[in-house]
């Protein structure tokens, strides 16, 4: 009898230790239904301004998904990592990356060729398409028609000026801003020195960024050597002070105007107060005709990593967090905690952004002065030659004696074989 009582009590703690087991496996809680709840970790990576102390919205936004998702239990890994970042770390160790992470557009073909990146159908293709405009739909979208990811910002660049030097009038032409004061022009930065060949009818892949054989066209046909002129005429004015986004150089007065982006509007608006203004980009006079400068530009996206691991609905939850940070609510509270314009087209009639010069600048600039950032890996060929000559036109190699030759070889560049 001892020996069966032994047997009988033997089988009882095997059987708990799996009910034990199980239940772990199932989330160990349930919800209000009484229904088990699965549990998970993910992990996210967003800039560490996301995560800041005192004004974490990361943190908030995770608590109000979860609290709209009992059937899940989400042990969250938050981790710091900027959108310019997130390439590098993702193709270098794709299993071991975040769930759910942020990024700039230009990155997307590399993150799907690396397998990165969930294609999004359903409900969430739908989310993408009705939130935001053609222009934003197509930076998040591949050359194979699909779409990867849900945008969650602007990323382009605009005119900052001090209102005691420039008037709201004199900012509306690049001509005007050099007769009348210091103007910091971007020549020596590769994302921001293709402005003049953009704004002259330059084209980067195609009118969608998605066409390789179409090429970068900044040669003759397209305006090339207008632009080139006009580039050595400005980076030769006395009030024309060459650099990037250097917005040092408005903060101490070295300038009245630089050309930077919305991460830097807060900082400036310490600096300037009531004397700052902004503006989308200018327009410029070359060969008898007016032109606009043009900003690549992008998005910052939210994407969701395929290689989430085994457990059953962790992708699915990981979409569903990703779409929620992309939603038109959480766009709108990373606004309010950081500044950080939206890019839900349903947010562009809030009372708030429609009266923050900042958000309408980069919105008028995207609407009126954007061309798509591509994402095709050929693009790697854009950055060192437009920022060479940029950088020629300042320091005299590129002149009007050699100009036509320079954009030449600036275009055998731009197009070479062999990435």
């Amino acid at each position: 009898m001892k020996k069966i009582l032994a047997l009988l009590l033997a089988v009882l703690m095997i059987l708990g230790m799996t009910a034990c087991a199980g239940g772990e496996a199932e989330g160990g809680k349930t919800d209000d239904s009484g229904s088990k709840v699965t549990k998970f970790e993910i992990k996210v990576w967003t800039p560490a301004e996301d995560q800041a102390e005192g004004n974490n919205w990361l943190v908030a936004m995770e608590e109000k998904f979860e609290a709209a998702h009992p059937e899940y239990d989400i042990t969250w890994i938050n981790e710091s990592m900027s959108e310019g970042e997130a390439n590098t770390a993702v193709t270098g160790d794709v299993t071991a990356s975040a769930d759910v992470y942020m990024f700039a557009n230009d990155q997307l073909g590399g993150l799907i060729t690396a397998g990165g990146l969930s294609e999004l159908g359903g409900v969430y293709l739908d989310q993408v398409k009705a939130d935001n405009s053609e222009f934003m739909v197509s930076t998040v979208t591949h050359t194979d028609g699909g779409v990867y990811a849900f945008p969650v910002t602007n990323n382009t660049w605009f005119t900052y000026y001090n209102k005691d030097v420039f008037t709201e009038e004199d900012v509306k032409s690049l001509d005007t801003m050099l007769e009348k004061g210091k103007v910091c022009v971007p020549f020596t930065v590769g994302w921001n020195a293709g402005a003049f060949f953009l704004g002259c009818g330059g084209t980067v892949f195609g009118p969608n960024g998605t066409d390789a054989a179409a090429g970068i066209q900044f040669g003759a046909d397209n305006g090339g050597y207008i632009a080139a002129k006009k580039m050595i005429e400005v980076a030769t004015n006395p009030n024309c002070v060459p650099g990037g986004m250097d917005i040092g150089k408005l903060e101490d007065g070295e300038v009245a105007a630089v050309f930077s982006g919305s991460w830097d509007a807060a900082k400036l608006r310490e600096s300037l107060g009531d004397k700052l203004g902004v503006a989308q980009l200018p327009t410029f006079e070359a060969d008898g005709q007016t032109y606009t400068m043009k900003a690549l530009s992008g998005t910052k996206c939210v994407g969701v990593n395929p290689n989430s691991g085994s457990v059953k609905g962790k992708q699915k939850a990981c979409t569903e967090f990703a779409a929620f940070l992309a939603s038109a609510d959480a766009q709108l509270a990373r606004y309010e905690m950081r500044g950080v314009i939206p890019a839900a087209q349903s947010l562009l009639d809030n009372e708030a952004i429609k009266n923050d010069p900042v958000a309408v600048a980069e919105i008028n600039t995207m609407s009126n002065c954007a061309v798509i950032q591509s994402a095709l890996p050929e693009m790697n060929n854009y950055w060192t030659p437009v920022q060479t000559f940029g950088t020629g036109c300042t320091n005299g190699d590129i002149n009007m004696d050699n100009y036509q030759d320079m954009v030449d070889q600036m275009m055998e560049q731009l197009n070479a074989a062999g990435l």
